[in-house]
């Protein structure tokens, strides 16, 4: 039985062979993956990028060793963790946000164009160079993404995040809603509509991260992805307070 094992996997094509041993490498990653991200949750440790976070490199910008890391943390590896779980405590940001105000607008188009336009730019950008903002921390927030699946430390504040930035949209469109006259449809909710947003803003990020060109058609700017979905969304959701319900 042995050597019949042997033989078939003797026999195997050379492509389907590296196909098979990158599989079982993808499954050891996730393994890995799921092994730290349990053990993140009984210690404090960092995971994806921030383990490999250089104490060193981080002292030398001010003229320092990495000493001052050790005085300050005790060691680099509680300093990497703490780098990592301020960037995935961001509310601070998301208390930050400044909205286009309604009443500075004409017509509710003008106001959700400002709006959605305003929403792309907050977000990450293909090729920039790296700077401490939200735009930066969200993409951070990426690596740390699939630690979430197995790792409540990770998935709490992500969370907590989310539900802070939907909260925060209810309020603004529940606002231009009534400013502009308007009303939810039928059966939809100031939550609906806040959710749906939000979950397209964060979904055309992902895309702002790998290009600057709208994925369906590379003459038009990432934003208009934003623009146009977004109108879409907010037409499905409200109608004219007159409305009769009919159509």
């Amino acid at each position: 039985m042995e050597n019949e094992t042997k033989s078939k996997r003797s026999r195997m094509r050379k492509p389907d062979a590296r196909k098979r041993y990158v599989e079982l490498a993808e499954l050891a990653v996730l393994q890995q993956i799921q092994a730290d991200a349990r053990l993140l949750d009984t210690e404090q440790i960092a995971v994806g990028p921030f383990a490999r976070l250089d104490a060193n490199a981080v002292a030398a910008v001010d003229g320092k060793t990495r000493g001052v890391i050790s005085n300050l943390f005790g060691n680099q590896a509680k300093f990497q963790a703490e780098t990592m779980m301020l960037a995935l405590s961001a509310g601070h940001w998301i208390d930050a946000i400044e909205y286009p105000a309604p009443k500075e607008h004409a017509a509710v188009n003008d106001w959700l164009d400002a709006f959605l336009l305003g929403q792309a730019d907050r977000g990450p950008k293909h090729a920039v160079a790296p700077v401490v903002n939200y735009a930066s921390v969200w993409a951070l927030w990426l690596s740390t993404l699939p630690y979430g699946l197995w790792s409540e430390k990770i998935s709490a504040p992500s969370m907590q995040e989310l539900a802070l930035f939907i909260a925060q949209l209810e309020r603004v469109f529940g606002q231009s809603i009534s400013h502009f006259g308007l009303r939810l449809r039928a059966g939809t909710t100031l939550t609906d509509l806040a959710a749906a947003m939000a979950s397209l803003i964060e979904g055309v990020w992902l895309n702002q991260c790998l290009t600057l060109q709208h994925p369906g058609d590379a003459s038009q700017p990432i934003a208009m992805h934003m623009l146009r979905s977004g109108h879409l969304l907010w037409r499905g959701a409200t109608e004219l307070a007159t409305h009769n319900g009919a159509g």
